[in-house]
Parts: structure tokens; sequence; C-alpha cells
């Protein structure tokens, strides 16, 4: 997605519509995020749709659906038409599918993934989309996607040569040693076990996308640990500048969520936060991920 940034203002285009057969595109913002129509994801009857469906995704980074009566069966199917669906370490996994993991917050078990992240970079290859269901919602409790291609376009040609030679340690235990998400899972034994299973690992600072081969941003507050090579003086300040500049507005779409809507993004396109403001309201959500490939640094 091509833009400008002059005197502080953004000058930004959609990125070209094709002419689908199979499903409607409308953009929900000129940074990312469109919504799909025209189709029922628990009677997809050809892979021609799913093909289509991917590259929406792609090409917007999140799209939604509404009014989907999606089952666990064709929730896979979804994700299969992706990639492999995999198993996550922390959250709770459907009794019957393990790939399903069952996100449920209430007065009882409070929300805590109210942070900027990309999903899992905490491993070598970090997630490449996932897919969220909503079967229960109140009032609030909206999601903000943001673009980090667009973020990384709009940095000044100083910063991104200097960030193009750089490296980040990206860390599981960074966040969710101090969530009871990890008390719930066994505590102090399986912040254990996840250190034995999840050492630290270092990705560059821009990465290239592996579908579009666009350059992204790769470092967020939730997961990284340091930036590598430098003091921590100077690690402390630049990720937060970074992360001050990902988090502006321009950059993002925010989602309004009912029950029978569908997410999917773009895992290394994109952050995401799940605004916690519905609790002590109850919420479940559904949500599968899919395998990511080996991360590539971005090279002009």
């Amino acid at each position: 997605m091509a833009g400008t940034k002059a005197s502080g203002h953004f000058s930004l285009e959609l990125p070209e519509k094709p002419n689908y057969e199979h499903i409607e595109v409308h953009p929900k913002t000129l940074a990312l995020g469109a919504e799909i129509r025209g189709v029922d994801l628990s009677k997809v009857t050809s892979n021609k749709i799913y093909s289509e469906i991917a590259d929406a995704l792609w090409r917007y980074h999140v799209i939604f659906f509404e009014d989907q009566d999606l089952t666990s069966e064709a929730h896979l199917s979804l994700a299969r038409s992706l990639g492999k669906p995999e198993i996550h370490e922390i959250f709770k996994a459907d009794e019957e599918f393990p790939e399903i993991s069952i996100l449920e917050n209430d007065e009882t078990r409070p929300p805590e993934i109210n942070t900027w992240h990309t999903d899992t970079t905490f491993r070598d290859r970090p997630s490449a989309c996932s897919i969220l269901y909503c079967q229960i919602s109140n009032d609030g409790g909206d999601t903000m996607w943001l673009n980090q291609n667009l973020a990384f376009n709009q940095l000044s040609l100083p910063i991104k040569v200097m960030l193009l030679d750089m490296e980040a340690e990206h860390d599981i235990l960074n966040y969710y040693s101090g969530t009871k998400m990890l008390e719930g899972a066994g505590g102090e034994e399986k912040a254990k076990k996840l250190r034995e299973s999840h050492p630290i690992v270092r990705h560059p600072v821009i990465v290239k996308h592996p579908r579009s081969d666009l350059p992204c941003l790769m470092v967020n507050p939730t997961h990284t640990k340091c930036l590598v090579g430098v003091q921590k003086l100077e690690s402390d300040r630049l990720l937060s500048l970074l992360y001050e500049h990902l988090q502006s507005p321009e950059f993002s779409v925010r989602y309004k969520w009912n029950p029978g809507s569908v997410a999917i993004w773009d895992n290394l396109a994109t952050q995401h936060y799940a605004l916690a403001d519905y609790f002590p309201q109850r919420r479940k959500m559904r949500r599968i991920t899919v395998e990511g490939e080996h991360i590539l640094p971005y090279q002009e």
C-alpha cells in the first residue's frame, strides 16, 4: 500500500481491487481492513471461494464476515485452506478439536490480551494468520489492527536505513509470565517448561512478508524483549519510538464484534489490540491460528 507523509498529513490509497467472482469486498479504511459479503463460511462448495478469500486477506491484511454460523468443522476447513492449523501454547484448547483455542472471559476470568502485539513472535516461525469467531459478545470489546508495512513506509529514510540492519529478541515469558493465563496453565512449572521449549529468538526488525515481499516492522510491546547490539537505554528509547509510531491511529482499523462475526488477519503484516472495556461482561471467542514460515530480513 502506497503512502506519503508531509507536514503531519498522510496521503493513502487503497490497494487495487480485483474483480472477484464469488465474494464481495468492501474496504473499511484506507489503511487496512475489508468486509467480505456474499459467502456462508459453513457452506463453502468450491476451492475458488477459499482462493478469493485468501487473496483478499493478503491484500487487505484483515478481513471481516458478519452473521456467520461457523461450525467447528467449517472453522477448521477455512483454516486449512490457508495453511496448517497449529496448537497454541497458552490458550485453552477445545476438547474435541485441539487446534481450536477457546477465549472466554467474564467476571471471574478477566481479559488479559489488551496489549498491542503480533501473535507468537516468540517462535522461530510466527503464525501466518488467525481466524477468530465470536460466539458471545456484549457491549465493548472492539479489536483494533494496525498496518506494519504502512508504518514502515512512513518512517524517515535515515531511520529506515538504521532499522534494516537491526535484530530484536522476542521472548514468550516477556508477557505471559505475569498473567493469570499462565497461572491457570500451571504457574511457575509451566513457565519453566515454556522456557525450555521456547528459548529467546531473534528476528529482523524489518522483515520481508512471505506472501507480498513487502517490508514490515516486526517489534511489539508484548513479546519483544530488546534490540540486539545496542545499549539498554538505546534499545528502550528506540522501541518506545517505534511503538508510538506504530500505534498512530492513521495506521489502524477498529472492529465491533457481534455474535456470528468472523475476522481473519495477516499476522506478520499487522498488530492487534483487544479492548478490555467489556469486563466484567461475558465474551466467548473461538480461534484457530495457521502455521507460519521462517522469517527473512527485508533487503532493498
